[in-house]
């Protein structure tokens, strides 16, 4: 590993310098093949992990979209994906060794560059971005090693605890986000997700630590409480509007090929866009009491649905690949079928709703073939998501307001609600009739707070959750798995089908029917045997995906 990182450090760097100035005749008794760091800008390390870390198709298609994004349901597996929980090793080394690589080059900027004033900033936004990538890694396999991962020691680095490593990125957001100066050094356009605009990384920061303290309410609720307060508080604030969403920007982006990335949305469609879930379908219908558009025209539609529905996936249609049979339905599959059953006409890809057009660039549903989008950028964080922590924080009980405000859960709700739906451009007239109609959807969850909060599907937490996991789509499947996994919230069915051992109890619902984590990859027991035995001993199921993570502590089952 250690050569690895020198290897692609030194390379880097040598990039950076044919783009600087003509260098002075001094510089000619230099070894341009192992340039120094106060030779280069540490952007020329930054932009390509901002790249590597979202828009990699590999990474991104098999962990984000089908591993991910499959395990909270907002797609169900097909013939591609038909692995019925059990995690494909292959993929996983892959991320694992990704993984590694974008923190060595993140540690290289942080290691080499923290004590020189002219590069302040830009290292604050690199220990933002490593505990971006570090989160995802420890949400997707627990224990992880973190505090000496890729430290240029050279030796296998130990695990540390899922606790310490949550401890830390919060204390890194806290301190990053304090040091960051508006005034200070300027980054330039080499920063993908806001262009040098230090008051965003703020946003940001504040926003992410917030993020990760609501990730702790079922474990530790008093750290969750005193973190998630201290960054409504912090210095910048909140993201607090749309404006505002973090996104890693692909138009223009020069890296796509010099990097071989594709700058799209790929991910969204694998062989063919990606199939609604069953789950997905019954969150959506009836809730809000809108009317589904066009359904005359139309054989299997539900009367009614919330209007994000028709939107986040098409009803099925000759231009999209239907079969006769199976035109004019909007439906999604369960989730967690074998591929022999995903393969049968009822469950098939082609002749069930798949991903809107709305975000694969065509104009209209009969656009055939469908275009991608290569200018959508990938949405990191939603300003929706914020409003929905704030709201869940509120509903504890927790200060989530701005300026020391107590401020109500209904309210942050509702902004949440508004902001989702002005995502995808939806009327204000449209959302008012969402906001106050009191028809449920297919698990008896309504739209208003105050509507008949009783159970477990319908209490103001389950309304919050809801609404979360469909603002999320299509970008932020991390955080819709994260919460299930959480709270059981929303209301998704257990997987169908799922292979004996990957889950608790086939069938059951909530914690006991679905995936809790990914199992290290097997390379590990090999290269890293002591510090993997060791992190193995604290699952107390073993390296499995039954074995539930420090976060993963509910005891109750929603029933």
């Amino acid at each position: 590993m250690k050569a690895i990182i020198k290897y692609f450090f030194g390379g880097v760097m040598a990039i950076g310098l044919l783009l600087t100035s003509c260098q002075n005749f001094d510089s000619l008794n230099e070894n341009p093949n192992d340039p120094t760091p106060d030779k280069i800008d540490p952007i020329y390390l930054l932009s390509p992990v901002f790249i590597r870390s979202t828009l990699n198709v590999d990474m991104y298609q098999r962990i984000h979209n089908l591993y991910v994004d499959t395990y909270a349901q907002y797609f169900a597996n097909d013939k591609y994906t038909s692995n019925n929980c059990v995690p494909n090793n292959d993929w996983s080394q892959s991320y694992w060794d990704a993984h590694w690589a974008w923190v060595a080059d993140l540690n290289e900027i942080i290691r080499n560059y923290q004590n020189n004033s002219k590069y302040t900033n830009l290292v604050q936004i690199a220990r933002i971005w490593r505990v971006w990538v570090f989160n995802r890694a420890t949400d997707l396999f627990g224990d992880i090693p973190y505090s000496k991962a890729c430290d240029d020691s050279g030796d296998a680095a130990s695990y540390d605890t899922q606790k310490d490593i949550y401890y830390d990125m919060l204390n890194e957001l806290a301190e990053a986000s304090a040091t960051l100066n508006v005034s200070g050094d300027k980054v330039g356009s080499g920063d993908l997700i806001f262009g040098g605009d230090i008051t965003k990384w703020k946003l940001f920061a504040n926003s992410l630590r917030l993020r990760l303290a609501m990730r702790m309410t079922e474990v530790d609720p008093n750290k969750a409480k005193v973190e998630a307060e201290a960054a409504v508080k912090a210095d910048g604030g909140l993201i607090s509007s749309i404006d505002q969403d973090v996104k890693i920007k692909r138009k223009n982006n020069y890296y796509q090929v010099d990097y071989g990335f594709y700058n799209g949305v790929s991910h969204l469609f694998n062989g063919g866009r990606m199939t609604m879930s069953y789950s997905m379908q019954k969150l959506l219908t009836n809730l809000g009491g809108i009317a589904f558009p066009k359904k005359t025209t139309y054989k299997d539609v539900p009367d009614y649905c919330d209007p994000r529905g028709p939107i986040y996936f098409n009803v099925t249609s000759e231009y999209n690949g239907a079969a006769e049979a199976y035109r004019g339905r909007w439906k999604g599959v369960p989730a967690g079928y074998t591929k022999a059953v995903a393969l049968e006409p009822n469950n098939a890809v082609k002749n069930n709703s798949r991903v809107g057009v709305y975000f694969v660039g065509s104009t209209k549903e009969t656009d055939v073939p469908f275009e991608v989008n290569f200018d959508r950028d990938q949405t990191l964080m939603y300003y929706a998501e914020i409003c929905f922590l704030r709201a869940e924080g509120a509903l504890r009980g927790w200060n989530m307001g701005d300026g020391g405000s107590k401020v109500d859960a209904e309210v942050f709700y509702n902004a949440g609600i508004r902001a989702s739906m002005k995502e995808v451009e939806i009327s204000d007239d449209v959302i008012n009739q969402y906001i106050t109609s009191t028809m449920p959807n297919l698990y008896g969850t309504t739209v208003p707070f105050n509507d008949n909060v009783t159970g477990v599907h319908n209490s103001q937490l389950a309304k919050i959750m809801t609404q979360k996991y469909l603002a999320n789509f299509p970008d932020n499947g991390w955080e819709a798995w994260a919460d299930y996994r959480r709270l059981g919230l929303p209301t998704l069915d257990p997987f169908a089908m799922p292979e004996s051992g990957y889950v608790i109890e086939k069938g059951a619902t909530d914690w006991k029917g679905s995936l809790r984590r990914l199992i290290y990859p097997a390379q590990e027991q090999i290269v890293n045997a002591v510090n993997y035995n060791a992190a193995v001993s604290r699952l107390s199921g073993g390296d499995k995906t039954i074995s539930r993570m420090w976060w993963d502590a509910r005891t109750s089952i929603q029933e």
